[in-house]
């Protein structure tokens, strides 16, 4: 059955496109949800007007997160941590911890699940990749060194 999405679905499509979606998904997943409505002829034709100005706006933010990518380029951080003989810390480096990080230091705010990374628990040296979306990537040092 064709839908319409009322909002950005991971995985399945943006806010206003139509798709094809199995029945059960739609009745169980997406219609409960609020994030897609029956594709009728009217609502195509409504889409289509609102088409443009998505674009527009999907132009924007695509450039925004160009920006962003700009300043991150060449980051690195690094962390003084408490650890044990065998260069363990005490605890981890999460993604808060370099969130935390990212925004002292290059004044950008990122969200968790644009940091792809496991919790550091060991001194060196690390790479956080941060993915802003398809082809928009941009790598982050990270040193951990012990504090004395």
């Amino acid at each position: 059955m064709e839908v319409i999405l009322q909002k950005d679905v991971k995985k399945l499509g943006y806010r206003g496109d139509i798709i094809k979606v199995n029945e059960g998904y739609f009745r169980n997943f997406l219609l409960p949800k609020g994030l897609a409505e029956v594709a009728t002829e009217a609502v195509k034709k409504l889409a289509s007007s609102r088409k443009e100005k998505v674009l527009m706006e999907k132009d924007r933010l695509l450039e925004n997160a160009k920006e962003v990518l700009v300043k991150l380029h060449g980051l690195k951080l690094t962390f003084k941590e408490k650890v044990s003989e065998k260069g363990k810390l005490f605890g981890s480096l999460s993604e808060s911890d370099i969130i935390k990080a990212v925004l002292e230091k290059a004044n950008i705010r990122l969200e968790k699940e644009y940091l792809v990374m496991e919790h550091i628990k060991e001194v060196g040296k690390y790479d956080v990749v941060v993915k802003l979306g398809e082809g928009l990537e941009e790598t982050i040092k990270v040193t951990v060194q012990a504090a004395k």
